[in-house]
């Protein structure tokens, strides 16, 4: 696809572009991905030719966009990196540019975000790898898949994370449920790993999802049961993620929320970890 907007002309890359995608820099205090991330992620399909957008004018590169998706997907989920030239005296063009060349290119699919991950403090710190105290009141066990697309459509209601709100809004409970078990599945780390918690009577109080990102171990979801809510489970769920994952030999760990969930921020907060970035997502 190539579009043209004062002589910017925007298509995805080939293989023999490599050198043209690779030969970035940034200096703003956003995170970017660099030449060694780039060839890491293409070499595991998370980062594709076919999904890497450059944009042109004559010979001269003056913008690129990256998208993520999971290994084996027929579509990416994420805009991971954009970047334009210093040069370019209305980068805003170029980068709308290359963002509507990726959405009418990619088709139609679930929503497609795009990320920017701001340093809170404008310099690179560590993520926290702290050791809160071990569960007192809840045990763990595994679980089906079928019972935990039962569990992400039961703590939906109430739920203050903005893309559970948005779509049930727009899709419904059902399909919420459907789209986060597969997405869940779909990334890194051991399915063994999920758990759900129970009081000692067998109750069914939430469950964890400890997983990986692409470079870490991740708390990547938990979640309280509404009836369940307000009695400080939200920390029992987060301290044995916590565990699973130093347990496994892990030295970082990540996890990450919305802005509007001031109680799982606040409940991070209580077992030691440190807001590292401010993440700005915008969907489409």
């Amino acid at each position: 696809m190539t579009g043209d907007v004062s002589a910017l002309t925007v298509r995805p890359a080939r293989h023999d572009d490599q050198p043209t995608l690779e030969a970035w820099s940034s200096r703003e205090p956003v995170e970017w991905v660099d030449r060694a991330r780039l060839s890491a992620e293409l070499g595991t399909r998370n980062y594709r030719y076919e999904w890497s957008w450059i944009a042109e004018r004559g010979d001269r590169p003056v913008g690129r966009a990256l998208w993520w998706g999971s290994e084996n997907a027929e579509r990416p989920v994420t805009l991971d990196c954009l970047l334009v030239a210093e040069s370019e005296p209305r980068p805003d063009e170029v980068g709308a540019a290359l963002i509507r060349a990726g959405i009418a290119d990619f088709g139609a699919g679930p929503e497609l975000e795009f990320n920017v991950d701001v340093d809170v403090r404008w310099t690179q710190n560590p993520a926290a790898t702290p050791r809160p105290q071990r569960p007192r009141r809840l045990g763990f066990r595994p679980g089906t898949d079928d019972e935990f697309r039962t569990l992400f459509a039961a703590v939906a209601p109430g739920s203050l994370d903005a893309h559970t709100l948005a779509m049930v809004a727009e899709q419904g409970v059902d399909a919420l449920a459907d789209d986060d078990l597969q997405f869940y599945l779909s990334l890194p780390g051991s399915r063994d790993a999920w758990r759900i918690a129970t009081l000692a009577d067998g109750t069914t109080v939430g469950f964890t999802i400890a997983t990986r990102t692409a470079y870490d171990a991740s708390i990547s979801y938990l979640g309280v049961l509404p009836e369940h809510r307000g009695r400080g489970f939200v920390d029992e769920l987060l301290a044995q993620m916590v565990h699973l994952h130093h347990d496994d030999g892990e030295q970082r760990i990540v996890g990450t929320t919305d802005a509007a969930n001031a109680p799982m921020a606040a409940a991070f907060g209580r077992a030691g970890f440190e807001t590292t970035r401010v993440r700005i997502v915008h969907a489409r």
